[in-house]
């Protein structure tokens, strides 16, 4: 069966070599429907190994998905298929009468990717365009076929970093071939309304400024032509248009000139031209043109590969909401720098806006995302050209400040910055303002490295929102101890809790009126191998940041009813309740009550021998979750009391479902109550409320007399506080619990223990 390929198949070789290569396929071939035979080809499947049947059954299987792909709609030519020991990936491939399939194959060990498939079809869209280019008549002959088919391979693996540099030397080798003194590439830009040049070969060594040649308006009349050009368009000295001539002077000096000019057309756009100059007159032949145009064709192929190449990289390397570099882009640039030079004077800022929540939930994320945008505006307006300024994520941007490498100098450029990002915005006919703060680190010293950098700007940030709104923290050597005695407090917590270091710590609750002991309140301490003992002020809040609250909590609570047990063997009097503080994270955990349960059976308590302390925050974070957790409590018949109770506000409406029994007076109240009427008046009115949902009251925070006279005329005989007792250890409070009588009468309640 002959086919007509319109061209020697000798001369798409290269093309098939260049995509071999590309895709390291070890075969590459044009088939045509009902043939398992090559066409052309590079490689050889036998070379690669298979023979004999595996040889049969390779052509039948290349048969089977040439005659699939060939019927296919252009959109959807490409199909995959098994051979043994082989995986192939063919794309449809039509022109006039023949109708087939360009193929590529490689071990089975190699999956095609979609970087394959997208340059197989690109391939595919070149070997028609050498195709056309083949029918050309025979002045120019093979050489013609020739020269398309070597711009096809050329053009084949053209990425966005080499499209520059190849374009320019296809440029030369189309030059040198039709034997022209000049040729070019140009590009319709509809925003400026101008065909801008893209490149010339040769190269004008001295260029005009401005470039009559550089940027021309849609309004010059050659421009005009070009503008929409769907055919070739040959201008020659004698009747060529005067305005063309005189511009190719102005820009070359040259006096006359013949021009061909090829559209780079695109579905029906047209995108540029390709031209052409001679010195003085020339003439084109049919064959040529013809030529040219399959060459334009290939160009426009490459163009709308690299323009979707620089949109994927422009998506990878930049935020879709603000347009700035995202953490990716800004991580490889500021590595890049610090490179290429390690001491580079440098500040990086981190800015972060405070309560944006506050501006979705009020007005909205699609006016939340239009602050973010006139933030990221404001940014690049205070910043130099050569500053980097990236968006991380949320409300969270970088600046390096390039050339700035003292504190000083970099706090007020800083100060500057945050004044102008708290300017109100309007934004969406919404007046928003929002204060922020800033974090930052100088290059130099200890801080060279990318990761240390970021790191030293992103605790500086942590400390500036620590301070409040509209501060501005620089990394120093205090935060840096901080950040390493941090450090040092994460790693050795993780083996902490199983090598017995952590200790329990109990501080009694009197009676006021009688002086005895109503309960102890379980406090954990950390003896620490090298520090001595720690409070849990120290080390809580890196507790709840390494997720280690439920392991803690669960100690905490288990050493708790260990140590009233223990309490109740002997032969003092126990005390009537021990009390645990619950973290958020533990009483939201599915099997809480269950574990609580189990502790209970497992030492022998009844449940109102043990209390639950929970904050105000803790009850308000997930109200659903803790509100069935606190039911299943109640339904175990363990005691529940609200700590550090007046500190949240907004827990007050929903007291009323909480099953609560005690509520403990924060400290803040207490201190203060018996010399401030408004801490007098709220601690009244808590006492008040409480009696009025039948709740008991604890104060905390006791450190005088006055304040517990104070207290008992207001009603509540239950406290907590130095003036009784700090928190001590177990053996301490079996001290205590063994002491006969009254406990406010005793000398260590005077605070002389």
């Amino acid at each position: 069966m002959e086919h007509n390929l319109g061209m020697d198949p000798d001369t798409i070789q290269p093309l098939l070599k260049s995509l071999a290569e590309t895709t390291h396929a070890v075969a590459a071939d044009v088939i045509a429907v009902d043939d398992g035979v090559p066409l052309a080809s590079w490689g050889r499947a036998v070379n690669a190994g298979v023979q004999g049947e595996a040889l049969s059954e390779m052509r039948d299987t290349i048969r089977d998905v040439t005659s699939d792909v060939a019927n296919r709609e252009p959109d959807d030519a490409i199909a995959e298929a098994l051979i043994p020991g082989f995986t192939l990936m063919a794309h449809g491939l039509w022109h006039k009468s023949f109708r087939g399939s360009l193929c590529i194959m490689r071990p089975d060990d190699q999956p095609w990717t979609e970087n394959d498939r997208a340059l197989l079809k690109m391939a595919a869209d070149l070997c028609r365009s050498v195709m056309e280019a083949g029918n050309i008549s025979r002045d120019h002959g093979r050489r013609l076929d020739l020269l398309v088919s070597y711009v096809a391979s050329e053009l084949m693996g053209v990425s966005a970093m080499d499209h520059s540099e190849t374009t320019y030397r296809v440029l030369g080798e189309l030059g040198r071939f039709f034997e022209v003194d000049t040729c070019y590439l140009r590009h319709n830009d509809p925003q400026l309304r101008a065909s801008v040049l893209v490149d010339e070969w040769p190269r004008r060594e001295d260029v005009p400024d401005p470039d009559p040649l550089g940027v021309i308006s849609w309004d010059d009349p050659i421009s005009a032509v070009t503008k929409d050009l769907r055919e070739p368009y040959v201008v020659r000295p004698r009747g060529g248009p005067e305005s063309y001539q005189a511009r190719v002077e102005a820009g070359s000096g040259i006096h006359q000139a013949s021009t061909a000019m090829v559209p780079l057309v695109s579905g029906d756009t047209t995108r540029g031209v390709l031209g052409f100059v001679h010195f003085g007159d020339r003439d084109w032949s049919r064959a040529e043109i013809r030529a040219l145009q399959a060459i334009a064709s290939l160009l426009v192929q490459l163009d709308a590969r690299v323009t979707a190449e620089e949109s994927l990289h422009h998506h990878a390397y930049h935020d879709e909401l603000t347009g700035l570099p995202n953490r990716r882009s800004f991580v490889e640039t500021l590595t890049d720098i610090l490179k290429e030079n390690p001491e580079a004077p440098l500040t990086v800022l981190f800015a972060d806006m405070d309560r944006l929540k506050t501006v979705n939930d009020v007005l909205g994320h699609s006016i939340g995302d239009l602050f973010i945008q006139a933030v990221a505006d404001r940014l690049r307006e205070s910043v130099r050209p050569d500053d980097i300024v990236a968006r991380l994520a949320g409300d969270e941007f970088v600046i390096v400040l390039r050339g700035v490498d003292n504190v000083e100098h970099a706090e007020r450029i800083a100060r500057r910055l945050l004044n102008h990002l708290t300017e109100p915005l309007d934004v969406g006919g919404h007046v928003v303002s929002r204060s922020a703060c800033v974090g930052l680190a100088v290059n130099g010293g200890n801080s060279s490295a990318m990761e240390e950098l970021l790191g030293n700007a992103d605790v500086a940030l942590l400390e500036a929102k620590k301070r409040g709104g509209n501060s501005v923290v620089s990394f120093n050597d205090d935060l840096r101890w901080r950040l390493l005695d941090r450090a040092d407090l994460e790693f050795r917590l993780r083996t902490a809790i199983g090598e017995g270091e952590m200790r329990l710590f109990y501080q009694p609750e009197f009676d006021l009126r009688g002086g005895q002991i109503t309960a102890v309140e379980a406090l954990v301490r950390w003896q620490h191998p090298e520090r001595g003992l720690l409070s849990a002020d120290s080390f809580v809040s890196v507790v709840e940041e390494i997720n280690l609250s439920a392991e803690l909590g669960r100690w905490v609570l288990n050493e708790a009813c260990r140590q009233l047990a223990e309490w109740k063997r002997s032969s003092i009097p126990a005390p009537d309740v021990v009390r645990v503080n619950i973290s958020a994270g533990e009483l939201i955990s599915a099997d809480f009550v269950g574990f609580v349960g189990t502790l209970l059976s497992r030492y022998g308590h009844k449940p109102q021998e043990l209390g639950i302390e929970i904050t105000e925050s803790t009850v308000m974070r997930d109200i659903d979750d803790v509100l069935a957790t606190l039911l299943g409590l109640r339904r175990l018949g363990v005691s529940i009391a609200i700590d550090d109770f007046g500190t949240g506000y907004s827990s007050l409406s929903h007291l009323k479902q909480l099953p609560v029994h005690t509520l403990k007076i924060d400290r803040s109240f207490v201190s203060t109550l018996a010399h401030d009427s408004g801490d007098r008046a709220i601690v009244s009115a808590i006492i008040r409320l409480a009696e009025a949902f039948n709740l008991s009251t604890v104060a905390e925070g006791v450190e005088d007399i006055d304040t517990v006279t104070a207290l008992l005329q207001l009603g509540c005989e239950r406290a907590q506080g130095y003036l009784m007792s700090k928190p001590v250890s177990a053996a301490d409070i079996t001290k205590r619990l063994a002491e006969p009588g009254d406990y406010l009468g005793s000398s260590w309640w005077m605070g002389r223990s």
